[in-house]
C-alpha cells in the first residue's frame, strides 16, 4: 500500500519540516496517514536523492528503499541426474 501526506510552506517551513520529520524516523515516531514508517534494520538499503530543474519549476526527491523478498543462496550445489 502506498501512503502519502503533502504539504506547502516557505523555505523555513521546509526547514523546520526536516528538523521535525527525520528524528521522528530514526526514533519510530514517523507516521504517514497513521502508519508508522519503519525502515529495515537487517536489510540493505537502496537511496537516492533526486534533483530536477525545469523551466517552469523543479523538484527535490530523497527516496529510501528496500526489498523483503529473501534473496536464493548462489552457493547451493546444483544437483544433476546423468544415466
Amino acid at each position: 500500500m502506498k501512503y502519502q501526506q503533502d504539504f506547502i510552506g516557505t523555505k523555513v517551513d521546509f526547514a523546520d519540516f526536516i528538523k521535525k520529520t527525520i528524528p521522528e524516523l530514526f526514533t519510530g515516531k514517523l507516521n504517514v496517514e497513521g502508519k508508522t514508517v519503519v525502515i529495515p534494520s537487517d536489510k540493505e538499503l537502496d537511496y537516492k536523492i533526486k534533483l530536477s530543474e525545469e523551466e517552469d519549476g523543479g523538484s527535490f526527491a530523497l527516496k529510501v528503499s528496500w526489498s523483503n523478498v529473501e534473496e536464493e543462496d548462489d552457493d547451493e550445489e546444483l544437483e544433476l541426474d546423468v544415466e
